[in-house]
């Protein structure tokens, strides 16, 4: 997905699961009319077309499959698959043989499938039983041949059981295992979820001892992605750089903009200022933008690519983005 926008759409918070760290749990849920929804897909459209790029959608929610427009949308976008490509971020739950059928007829860049650790933990934090309706979605997907991954949230809870995710993953032939940090949003208490310094470098470590082992097995299909914030300073790679303002957005259920699901900063809502007029002249996307670096980075040798580490957590933590990532080893 080089050169491309990215937007993250959460078309609503609908969702049949309630998971122990979701970042919805105290929405109050708002059902956009499909209508709606299509203006906010029309000013995506616009936006690339200013930028001059070509775009690319994250569907998710909430549960996208509770939405009753998911397939209108799909619509839109197949119409215009030269321009916007899509991927879905799904629990895996409701993934029949037919709705998988139904979603690789719209040719997606890869669905997403999230899971927490093993069954015990997983089914603790994403409720009884999805462990194993996981599976199904995946194998599901794997028949009709559809690029899937597993995401993994880390947190306090479940950071050390990331290889029992890597043995689920080569079990059910998913192509791709990424993780990232727990963002803690909501009460005070969700901060004890979060990693702390010395639990961060830990499970760093783990990701890429699992990564090496895989990499000197042979016919083995999954891969782990390590390019998310501080995970090159374990494995020597290019260092990832939060997008977040730049060339990724994100659409909350009720039209509001902000830069990052991740990153709750209200920019606006849709239906009263539009995409591209936000992009242009909203002061946090141009800082975000144009001053990336907080002041305790800017002599590191990675900070013209890092620009920090993971930003949302430090807002989450600071309440400001000009602090480095309190997981650095740096």
């Amino acid at each position: 997905m080089v050169n491309k926008f990215v937007l993250q759409w959460h078309l609503s918070e609908n969702c049949n699961l309630k998971c122990l760290h979701c970042y919805q749990e105290k929405h109050i849920s708002t059902q956009l009319e499909y209508e709606q929804l299509e203006k906010i897909y029309n000013q995506f459209k616009e936006l690339l077309e200013n930028k001059k790029m070509k775009g690319h959608i994250n569907i998710t929610g909430g549960e996208p499959l509770c939405n009753p427009f998911l397939f209108k949308v799909l619509d839109l976008i197949k119409k215009d698959e030269d321009l916007i490509s899509f991927s879905i971020l799904t629990n895996g739950t409701l993934i029949t043989k037919e709705i998988a059928k139904r979603i690789k007829s719209y040719n997606p860049y890869y669905v997403q499938v999230s899971l927490e650790g093993g069954r015990k933990t997983n089914d603790y934090i994403r409720g009884n039983g999805t462990y194993k309706k996981i599976a199904t979605g995946i194998k599901n997907l794997r028949k009709q041949d559809i690029f899937t991954s597993i995401s993994f949230t880390a947190t306090q809870l479940n950071y050390k059981e990331f290889p029992q995710v890597v043995k689920y993953a080569r079990k059910y032939d998913v192509n791709n295992v990424w993780s990232d940090r727990y963002i803690p949003l909501g009460d005070s208490e969700d901060k004890n979820l979060a990693l702390n310094f010395e639990q961060t470098r830990e499970y760093l470590q783990i990701m890429n001892e699992e990564r090496e082992k895989l990499k000197n097995k042979k016919n083995v299909n999954t891969t782990i992605s390590m390019y998310r914030a501080l995970q090159f300073q374990m494995t020597n790679d290019f260092a990832y750089g939060c997008t977040a303002g730049d060339t990724l957005l994100t659409v909350m259920e009720n039209g509001d903009l902000v830069p990052c699901r991740r990153m709750p900063i209200v920019l606006g809502n849709l239906f009263e200022t539009t995409m591209w007029d936000l992009y242009m002249n909203n002061e946090t996307l141009r800082h975000l933008r144009k001053e990336k670096i907080p002041d305790d980075c800017k002599e590191c040798e990675h900070s013209e690519t890092c620009h920090g580490g993971l930003k949302c957590l430090t807002y989450a933590i600071y309440k400001d983005l000009n602090r480095k990532d309190m997981g650095c080893n740096i």
